[in-house]
């Protein structure tokens, strides 16, 4: 159950009486203080909905029982306040009539300052002969990182059903404030498996809206449907962040950001948002999940599940187990559609995941294959989109996430012709990844996972059957993997930078978080009891930082994560590079700008196969788009704005890199460049 705050009465007469539970209730009933203390919205304060000062309450010693045996109970009293207001502006009100006391002066509810963030300040309340004092401490976020207001009706279901329910069929609904934007909160529930589990106080969520909206400057199409990661499992509060930056770059993942959350007045911590992985499923697709968690039966309200024919997960000693099962998460709606009228009944969906699991169990048949071709002589290219499959094995490449051959790994198909290929990602689930101190032996040698160094997926012991390394024996699947990360080399080189960025955007908000936040588990992926060098003395030596596990080394737990991600992108700098391969354009978009580039002068002024939305681009001969690698090559893109946004400009650097860049005056073209 969430941690709500309590009545400062009844926090205050454990204090210091420790009554039996008859007399607490009685005294709560007399009013004898103030029963709430919280920061009211204002017109000044940018404050949207009440923040409540938490009343955190802990016992130590004594033998337990009503009476306490003896022990001590310790209460003390945290205000948490987003990084975007001036705590100047801000006031705390409270009920009751009372007056409260600071710095010897007095001060009506909605008049009294907050303690100054980092502070702590003394508020007495005096009723009659009582007098009561507290001590108050202020936290404040980071001022990049924007609030989540969620206030829910829990008179249409109650956070507190919604929070113990492991199978995430309780829901709310409600109102939420996103950065200052109010929207109807249609549903939020639940999600996740084991973070859910090892949340105290901090638990992940799916959110609905009314309508579909693009938030926090993340690079998204508009949508209803978001996630919150709690990130429970990784202090960093980063390899998620990270790594799906990664993917996102590259073109297999989606972009993020961080905020912190309130919940019906209660700060929860600082989570990561970003898209449902199943946001944008087209009407004729769908998208499946590689699992390793048994479903319960579409009539009970479970996805349709199945295994593959030679794709199947062992335990170490060769038991039967859910791993590598295939879970059909959303399908279009066109799938379940029967003569005209949606129809998703259990046995109608059942059906429709039958049809998948025979597409993708001739698909299999060929990846698995020694020459790459099934009974029905279909190449495996035939099913899968290879560059989307290739990208998605340079990330777990690069992350060393053992669910490469376990679990949450998603795919989709966007159409049922043959022209529809099976394409990887999104990516998903990084937080037991980057450099995870929890080890797996079942992987083999390359259990230990901490090192930025070596080579990981074709090492790996296939104690489950890993569909990356079935597909890396093949030759042409390799040559695709090296052309990939040459055209997207700048973004794997460049990622100690963007999570360097991602750390110093979130400082506050991780300390603010790691004041509040209680785990259940002690498990998290870059906690070590002491200061650790790995790899020392090579090119790839990482400085691990002692965590102890301790909240408050927030800094300790970043730097680590850095460590490795600086250490593996130089591994694959020295390993997957190929200065044979041509010239590579990076292009950086804006917001509202979509990006198309063409092989061809020809393709790009007719605006015919075009490739829309790259990230890396290979400079090519004009009129046959082959790739040059003699510096003679062009980039030839268009530009499309979105309203209500305009092009500002087109720039190019280095200036040493290009001969010249042309616009629409020179190609002619409304909307064309060429450099």
């Amino acid at each position: 159950m969430k941690k709500r705050v309590i009545s400062l009465l009844l926090v205050m007469c454990m204090l210091v009486s420790l009554l039996p539970v008859v007399a607490l209730a009685a005294w709560a009933a007399e009013g004898d203080l103030p029963t709430t203390l919280k920061l009211e919205p204002s017109a000044t304060n940018n404050i949207p909905a009440a923040i409540e000062v938490f009343a955190r309450t802990s016992s130590s010693g004594g033998g337990g029982g009503w009476w306490g045996g003896g022990g001590t109970t310790t209460t003390t009293y945290e205000l948490y306040i987003p990084g975007n207001v001036d705590p100047a502006k801000c006031f705390f009100s409270w009920a009751d009539g009372l007056k409260a006391t600071l710095d010897g002066k007095q001060y009506d509810s909605g008049a009294c300052p907050i303690p100054a963030p980092g502070e702590t300040k003394t508020y007495t309340f005096t009723k009659g002969t009582t007098t009561k004092s507290f001590e108050v401490k202020t936290w404040q976020g980071s001022e990049s990182v924007k609030p989540f207001f969620i206030e829910i009706d829990e008179s249409k279901g109650t956070i507190a059903a919604m929070d113990n329910d492991p199978d995430h069929e309780a829901s709310c609904s409600g109102i939420v404030f996103i950065d200052g934007q109010q929207f109807v909160l249609s549903k939020i529930k639940g999600r996740g498996n084991y973070t859910w589990s090892a949340a105290k106080d901090k638990k992940a969520y799916n959110l609905s809206l009314d309508t579909k909206v693009s938030i926090l400057g993340i690079d998204s199409p508009a949508t209803k449907k978001w996630s919150i990661l709690s990130e429970v499992a990784d202090r960093s509060l980063l390899a998620n962040r990270s790594g799906f930056a990664l993917a996102h770059q590259i073109g297999v993942g989606q972009d993020t950001a961080s905020a912190d959350v309130w919940m019906n007045g209660e700060y929860q911590g600082c989570y990561t948002v970003t898209p449902k992985y199943d946001s944008f499923v087209t009407k004729d697709g769908y998208l499946i999940e590689e699992d390793n968690y048994k479903e319960n039966s579409v009539e009970s309200g479970g996805d349709p599940q199945f295994a593959l024919d030679g794709l199947k997960g062992e335990d170490g000693w060769g038991g039967s187990t859910s791993y590598n099962l295939i879970t059909v998460k959303k399908m279009g709606d066109n799938l379940l559609t029967v003569n005209g009228t949606l129809d998703e009944s259990p046995a109608n969906m059942t059906a429709a995941a039958n049809k998948i699991k025979d597409w993708l169990q001739d698909a299999w048949d060929a990846i698995r294959s020694d020459t790459g071709y099934n009974s029905k002589g279909k190449y495996y290219t035939d099913y899968i989109d290879i560059e989307s499959f290739a990208k998605t094995y340079l990330m777990h490449e690069y992350v060393k996430s053992y669910d490469v051959c376990a679990g949450s790994i998603l795919f989709h198909r966007d159409g049922q012709t043959d022209a529809d290929k099976l394409i990887a990602g999104p990516t998903w689930d990084l937080d037991n990844a980057m450099g995870s101190t929890q080890n797996n032996m079942s992987l083999g040698s390359v259990g230990d996972r901490r090192s930025g160094k070596g080579a990981f997926i074709s090492e790996i012991n296939e104690y489950k059957t890993s569909l990356y390394k079935t597909l890396g024996r093949h030759e042409d699947f390799m040559e695709e993997v090296y052309k990939q990360y040459n055209l997207n080399r700048a973004a794997f080189e460049n990622l100690p930078n963007t999570m360097q960025a991602m750390a110093d955007s979130i400082e506050a908000s991780a300390m603010m978080n790691h004041a509040k936040v209680e785990y259940i588990s002690n498990y998290n992926n870059h906690n070590y009891g002491q200061d650790q060098t790995l790899e020392a003395g090579t090119e790839y030596e990482q400085k691990m930082k002692r965590t102890g596990d301790s909240r408050t080394n927030w800094p300790d737990y970043a730097s680590n994560l850095k460590e490795y991600i600086k250490a593996r992108s130089l591994w694959f700098k020295n390993v997957y590079t190929r200065e044979d391969e041509g010239f590579v354009a990076s292009i950086n978009a804006g917001q509202g700008a979509t990006v198309t580039v063409f092989d061809t002068q020809e393709d790009a002024v007719n605006n015919v196969n075009g490739k829309v939305g790259e990230k890396y681009a290979y400079a090519r001969n004009s009129q046959t788009g082959e790739i040059t690698k003699d510096g003679t090559g062009q980039v030839n893109f268009r530009i499309a704005m979105t309203a209500p946004y305009q092009l500002d400009a087109v720039t190019v650097e280095p200036t040493e890199n290009f001969n010249n860049l042309k616009g629409p005056t020179d190609t002619g073209v409304e909307g064309l460049y060429r450099v």
